[in-house]
């Protein structure tokens, strides 16, 4: 398994950055950063940092969609408990580990992964 660096959004519970840390990722979220500086910036250190950033925030998209905004890979997951997120997290890291290098949005729908590149 590839070791990928990654954001974690505000909103992603911990249990998820500890699975990934576990499974040997790199991984930063915004909570160990302070306060959240708003999702433009969030996208903007992440794309500095060549890390993909994880979220459940729906606003990433019309960001990155409509509005342009460079990024270096997105996996929005679907809201769920923690437990279940940290291990959807996780198998979709691992699926979809590369499309995210190649900064796509990736987006889990529960029974469709949709990957999207501009």
């Amino acid at each position: 398994m590839k070791r990928r660096k990654l954001l974690l959004d505000s909103c992603v519970a911990r249990a998820v950055a500890d699975r990934l840390r576990a499974d040997g990722h790199d991984v930063v979220t915004m909570v160990e950063r302070g306060a959240d500086p708003g999702d433009l910036a969030i996208l903007a250190l992440a794309a500095s940092e060549k890390r993909a950033l994880i979220t459940i925030d729906h606003d990433f998209g019309m960001l990155v969609f409509r509005d342009g905004a460079k990024h270096a890979g997105v996996l929005r997951l679907r809201p769920t408990a923690a437990p279940a997120l940290a291990i959807r997290a996780a198998e979709l890291i691992d699926a979809h580990g590369d499309d995210l290098d190649d900064a796509a949005f990736v987006t889990d729908d529960g029974d469709v992964v949709r990957i999207t590149r501009r």
